[in-house]
């Protein structure tokens, strides 16, 4: 093990990592896990979802990551007794270095309702790193008038993500391979006027760039917040509750001898988005999976009107053709989980047969513990 990237000598490390939607937390989690294995380092993980059939969860178990717990029906801040014996449970089976914790994309005030609490209320025997929340270069931009979309989200959408970034004691913009040099000029430019506190590290989960950096000092850093933001929890819960979320999962029964289940998938993808532009239903994050044979393909949209990505990748043989469906628009739940049922009624190829669903708004958010006022 490693221990020189402990700096500040303690022996295990709990991190958090915030931010909106499709920004690419889960990649990113997934690559400083790798990072951390190669140096010696056991990684455990934490997700978190308003409901259950989460492909993240998935994801990092099919990754080989020590061990994985997940909360679901609500925020961390929401679930912090879950989150504590999730935590409590991978320190003694697990045994990690190193705990990462990602929170429900649409959840804010983490440094009061959970960062604080697990340091202060509960005491757990981890050195906190500091909350970083990642930002998705484009829609920086977008919120912060570089450029727009056609159409943003609502403002009071765009509440939670301006309350994400006020929080963090650093961001991480990621994406950068998708925009130009002049964006990223711009856009480093309008972070630094607006938020001059803020320890900024510029990377792309797709080529590296910047990635040691910032594990570097997750791991020599401990959280060390010099204020506590106010948060409006009426207009919060009114964003949240504009989202809606739709969880299904189910089974598949190829109804031809040669479908190619990454085609299918992408293809069904593309249609559902394709009705979602135009409705006007603006994606917060859109992932789709399926498995078959030990086989795994995933397909991600994280923004309106950008090209789909399919990924294949090992997955688990379960016995059957697994489906999951992961989408979080701006949009009544009803409404996107009919869209979804829309388009698997055009195609003929795949009878679907569903074992959970699931489509919300999600609830007020009403924290466990909030911390007010920062230790003297």
């Amino acid at each position: 093990m490693d221990e020189n990237l402990f700096l500040d000598g303690v022996s295990k490390r709990f991190v958090v990592v915030g931010g909106f939607l499709g920004a690419g937390k889960t990649t990113l989690i997934g690559k400083l896990s790798q990072w951390l294995e190669q140096r010696g380092l056991r990684t455990a993980l934490v997700t978190n979802d308003q409901g259950d059939g989460l492909m993240d969860t998935d994801s990092a178990r099919n990754s080989g990551t020590a061990g994985v717990e997940e909360i679901t029906g609500g925020c961390f801040c929401c679930r912090l007794d879950d989150l504590v014996c999730a935590v409590k449970k991978l320190d003694a089976e697990a045994r990690p270095d190193v705990i990462v914790a990602e929170p429900v994309g649409s959840c804010t005030d983490l440094m009061a309702t959970v960062v604080l609490p697990l340091e202060t209320v509960y005491q757990l025997p981890f050195s906190l790193s500091p909350l970083s929340v990642v930002l998705d270069a484009r829609r920086a931009l977008a919120a912060l008038g570089g450029r727009r979309q056609a159409r943003d989200f609502h403002r009071d959408v765009g509440y939670v993500f301006r309350k994400q970034v006020e929080e963090a004691e650093w961001l991480v913009v990621n994406k950068i391979d998708l925009i130009s040099t002049e964006e990223l000029s711009d856009l480093k430019q309008r972070l630094a006027t607006e938020y001059p506190d803020k320890r900024i590290f510029i990377v792309s989960a797709k080529t590296g760039e910047g990635l040691e950096a910032w594990f570097e000092a997750l791991m020599g850093h401990a959280a060390k917040p010099e204020r506590l933001m106010k948060v409006d929890y009426e207009r919060y819960a009114i964003g949240e509750a504009m989202l809606g979320w739709v969880n299904s999962e189910g089974s598949c029964v190829a109804q031809a001898a040669d479908v190619d289940w990454g085609s299918w998938l992408g293809n069904l993808g593309d249609r559902i988005a394709s009705q979602l532009d135009e409705t006007g239903a603006k994606i917060g994050h859109f992932k789709m999976s399926i498995e078959s044979d030990g086989r795994r393909w995933r397909f991600h949209r994280v923004m309106s009107g950008e090209v789909s990505e399919i990924i294949e990748e090992p997955g688990v043989d379960r016995g059957e053709v697994r489906f999951l469906v992961n989408l979080r628009a701006e949009g009544d739940a009803g409404d996107l989980e009919a869209i979804v049922d829309a388009a698997l009624a055009e195609q003929s190829q795949v009878k679907v047969t569903f074992k959970h669903r699931a489509a919300f708004q999600p609830g007020e958010p009403r924290p466990t513990h909030r911390v007010t006022e920062l230790a003297g």
